[in-house]
């Protein structure tokens, strides 16, 4: 579930990207790096920075199967429902940034 949430915010983020820039968004999985590629990195709120932080680790889970275990240790139900609630936060944040360019 986390991993398929990095997945959502990378996607978000390249469509920050690809919006601003109007160019074809970088290969990579690092969410920082894509915040900082749109723009958008001096915008986040320390919340939204931890989150983003917090799940870059996940997607080493699809790439990398022998961490898969050692991931699946740090999460719980709450710690899950927890991430599902942030994304959806970033998502809606990012949504609007969407509909504010031109």
């Amino acid at each position: 579930m986390a991993y398929f949430c990095h997945q959502i915010t990378e996607k978000a983020l390249k469509a920050i990207v690809a919006s601003v820039t109007t160019e074809v968004p970088p290969k990579i999985h690092d969410l920082i790096k894509l915040a900082n590629h749109s723009g958008i990195y001096e915008e986040l709120t320390e919340e939204r920075l931890s989150f983003i932080e917090e799940i870059d680790h996940f997607q080493i889970e699809a790439r990398y199967p022998e961490y898969k275990a050692n991931l699946a240790k740090t999460l719980n139900h709450e710690k899950c429902r927890k991430i599902l609630e942030k994304t959806e936060d970033f998502l809606c944040w990012i949504k609007e940034k969407l509909e504010k360019l031109p």
